[in-house]
């Protein structure tokens, strides 16, 4: 279906706002009163808020960034199909929860929110991806690693596994994002200096 140039600036617009809502930001404050970007990592997103939230905090803002991913993709493909219109629209939720525009541009680094997307644009491939995860966990028992490894994997999982020719660069684009969003976190693995799940910060 094509969609003509007004309405499609005004979904990757919505797509953006959507995303940008920090959920952690807005959940650390109303909760403990503290500015998450001044804690742990400084990022907005799941993992820095189980520092200050624990295990709860973490899984209620893994879930409400999921669905900021998720549900604008899952209506954008219902209504426009296999177009590059969702496409560009998920490239634009995970920019928007990366780059949010309420908090000058500084979020959260695209996982759970990439996790949501997937979820509606391939989500046997991310289900894959999601138990290399969960592998990565176990055995690093460091999420960042766990991230990095499973975008890379899902790249590759879409590139090999789907039909659908665009997706496979728009994945390895949003994968090489995640990666690079994650540069800090890779050089702290490097020096051993890169925390470990279940610690919080006081």
């Amino acid at each position: 279906m094509i969609v003509s140039v007004l309405p499609a600036v005004a979904i990757i617009a919505a797509c953006y706002v959507i995303g940008s809502i920090p959920t952690a930001y807005l959940v650390v404050k109303k909760i403990k009163g503290i500015d998450i970007r001044t804690v742990g990592s400084g990022n907005v997103g799941a993992s820095n808020a189980a520092r200050v939230l624990g295990k709860w905090g973490f899984i209620g803002v893994l879930f409400v960034d999921m669905m900021k991913g998720f549900i604008p993709v899952f209506v954008i493909k219902h209504f426009y199909g296999e177009g590059w219109i969702v496409l560009i629209g998920a490239v634009a939720v995970i920019i928007g929860h990366s780059f949010t525009c309420f908090l000058k541009f500084k979020g959260g680094k695209g996982v759970a929110t990439g996790v949501g997307v997937f979820l509606a644009l391939a989500p046997f491939q991310l289900l894959v991806a999601a138990v290399i995860f969960g592998i990565m966990l176990a055995v690093f028992q460091i999420v960042s690693i766990g991230s990095v490894t499973a975008a890379a994997f899902l790249a590759v999982m879409v590139w090999f596994t789907s039909e659908w020719d665009h997706l496979r660069y728009i994945t390895v684009v949003i994968a090489l994002l995640i990666i690079w969003l994650h540069r800090g976190n890779i050089a702290r693995m490097v020096r051993g200096e890169e925390r470990r799940i279940g610690k919080r910060t006081p």
